[in-house]
């Protein structure tokens, strides 16, 4: 389990740094709403923030968009030269993400990229829970080679009924170091965290031993929720270059059945398509739109959807709502996948189709707060 899991290597701001102007939302959110990005853009300023080392996708999809690759290498070594962060520290971390949802509980780990794969049927320890889009890769290892830094969004989700790997730890962090407390910007909740003891390691790496997702014919140790794409570049770097490029990633680990951890379904945007001509070839093929399953509208769409027709994935029925009532445009809002299924669609290595369901709402997906730095053979 040591050598598929370790305890990161983890690099924090230091003490000063404003940490409600630090931590922003995963890069994927708000794809189609750029004034939430301009909104971020207006609160961070010129203060120290991930802002500066992610790459939102609201930008990479904006016609005309500059490359913001190089001035995200430079903010990363920039960062490192003029101490933004602390000294470096090995271990575990305990996460608490309070959102409208309620408590939320993490574990930040390392994992080992060889144990993951979003092939086709793989049936590795590691593996994503949806279909992975190739196209989104590309653009992703352009940030990620060369950079000095990682600055992960990965959620790795454990199939943990009995609650035995985070929620012990949890109750224990009174005696824990705190390193971080703070209210997150534009509804994000706040986020808490804490260094977790090098003697707590031994009963972290059993409970992972004893997750019963292991035991089953097609054993998976982790579940990738959310940052698929984030993780498959990274395995992608390092097949690559195995010589070279980090082995290893830095993740939080969540608890499926954790009460706060609510799935939602990703919605469609279509764009460039008549909305009663999508409705009629959908009910000819026997497909539902209204509230519909998701393994079937979304090889509906593959299959029907025109030349030059365009489909946003969009968090939120709200959003949905108000982003089809352009001109032009039109939503299919999805049903929710009940996740005490999902462990067991994944046998045999099953995914479900790409952008299935959503962990919460936008608001509620990870903020990025902790960074490691890659090295060679790391």
């Amino acid at each position: 389990m040591t050598d598929t899991v370790r305890a990161p290597h983890v690099l924090l701001p230091r003490p000063g740094v404003d940490l409600s102007r630090w931590a922003v939302v995963a890069c994927d959110q708000f794809t189609s709403q750029m004034a939430y990005w301009q909104q971020a853009e207006a609160l961070v300023g010129d203060a120290p923030s991930t802002l500066r080392l992610v790459y939102p996708e609201a930008y990479l999809l904006r016609a005309g968009e500059p490359d913001r690759v190089p001035a995200i290498h430079e903010a990363m070594a920039r960062y490192l030269r003029e101490g933004v962060f602390a000294a470096p520290r090995e271990g575990f971390i305990l996460v608490e993400r309070t959102t409208r949802a309620g408590r939320r509980l993490g574990l930040m780990v390392e994992i080992d990229l060889a144990a993951y794969d979003f092939s086709e049927g793989a049936t590795s320890l590691i593996r994503p829970t949806e279909g992975t889009i190739l196209e989104r890769i590309p653009p992703r290892v352009r940030v990620r080679k060369g950079a000095p830094l990682e600055c992960p969004h990965v959620m790795l989700l454990a199939d943990d009924p009995a609650r035995t790997l985070i929620e012990p730890l949890y109750e224990k962090r009174g005696g824990y170091e705190a390193l971080y407390d703070v209210t997150l910007m534009l509804g994000g909740g706040r986020l808490r965290g804490w260094a977790v003891p090098a003697e707590e390691n031994g009963a972290i790496f059993a409970a992972m031993r004893a997750l019963p997702s292991l035991a089953r014919e097609d054993p998976i140790l982790f579940a990738v929720g959310d940052g698929n794409h984030s993780l498959a570049t990274a395995r992608q770097c390092y097949l690559d270059n195995p010589e070279r490029a980090p082995r290893y990633a830095l993740a939080e680990v969540v608890n499926l059945y954790d009460e706060s951890l609510v799935f939602e379904p990703i919605h469609r945007l279509i764009e460039g398509v008549d909305a009663a001509a999508l409705h009629a070839a959908a009910a000819a093929q026997g497909v539902s739109l209204e509230h519909g399953d998701v393994r079937q509208v979304q090889p509906f769409l593959d299959r029907w959807l025109p030349k030059g027709a365009g489909v946003d994935y969009i968090h939120g029925s709200q959003a949905l709502a108000e982003l089809s009532a352009r001109p032009g445009f039109c939503g299919i809002c999805l049903a929710p996948i009940d996740k005490s299924t999902l462990f067991p669609s994944l046998s045999g290595g099953r995914v479900l189709p790409r952008k299935a369901f959503s962990m919460g709402e936008a608001e509620e997906k990870r903020y990025y707060m902790e960074c490691r730095a890659l090295h060679a053979g790391q």
